[in-house]
């Protein structure tokens, strides 16, 4: 979770075109900064976005887009993504193929990846992108674990995400914390410590800070 801030939900609506059940999420966000593959993405934004998603052929199809107010001007990102889970020697393991299209003042991106995720003690992930307006290939490996606190309610997710591409490699070392007021609200926060070796490119991150904090709210 890049960003941080307000998300509101409507999941269950009926619908009839791709599959039974239709599902519709909004949201806010804020954050001082934030990355995706470990590339600046943009800095002090406050934004919304709207998500659907719906059963398909045994998964889970969906698309999403977010607006977001910066600095700079307005910029969006949009995509789809579907999701599956499949048994492989007897472990199931998350299957998920996506597309993003993001509007950078950084620079734009047009991305294709795959990625496997399964948990075992720790939540393990590993994905393979591609993004095409600046040709750039790279591998994306992460690890999370998820903590219960003294704290009733309140869940702390240490994770460490990293990138290995031809031009560069990057580093996400940081925290999540999730506090759940009722059935229906919950509280969220995250501090992370972001680097890459990017040199000379508008996509570097020179050990950049990104703390924020946000509420999460599902009818």
């Amino acid at each position: 979770m890049t960003m941080l801030g307000i998300a509101l939900s409507n999941a269950g609506s009926q619908a009839t075109t791709l599959a039974t059940d239709l599902s519709v999420e909004g949201g806010a966000s804020i954050s001082n900064f934030s990355t995706h593959r470990g590339l600046a993405t943009r800095e002090d934004s406050i934004g919304g976005s709207l998500a659907l998603s719906t059963a398909v052929g045994g998964g889970d199809l969906s698309f999403g887009a977010s607006l977001f107010d910066t600095d700079g001007g307005g910029e969006m990102d949009f995509g789809a993504s579907y999701s599956l889970g499949v048994d492989l020697f007897g472990q199931n393991i998350g299957l998920t193929a996506a597309l993003k299209d993001t509007e950078s003042i950084f620079g734009d991106r047009e991305e294709l990846s795959l990625t496997a995720s399964y948990t075992y003690i720790a939540d393990l992930s590993v994905g393979v992108w591609y993004e095409d307006n600046n040709d750039l290939f790279g591998v994306e490996l992460g690890v999370s674990y998820d903590f219960k606190t003294p704290v009733e309610n309140l869940t702390l997710s240490p994770f460490v995400t990293v990138n290995f591409a031809e031009e560069y490699e990057a580093l996400e070392l940081g925290v999540k914390a999730d506090y759940v007021l009722t059935e229906d609200v919950s509280i969220i926060g995250k501090v992370s410590f972001n680097n890459n070796t990017f040199e000379g490119s508008s996509f570097e991150v020179d050990e950049e800070w990104v703390v924020g904090a946000g509420l999460s709210y599902k009818f």
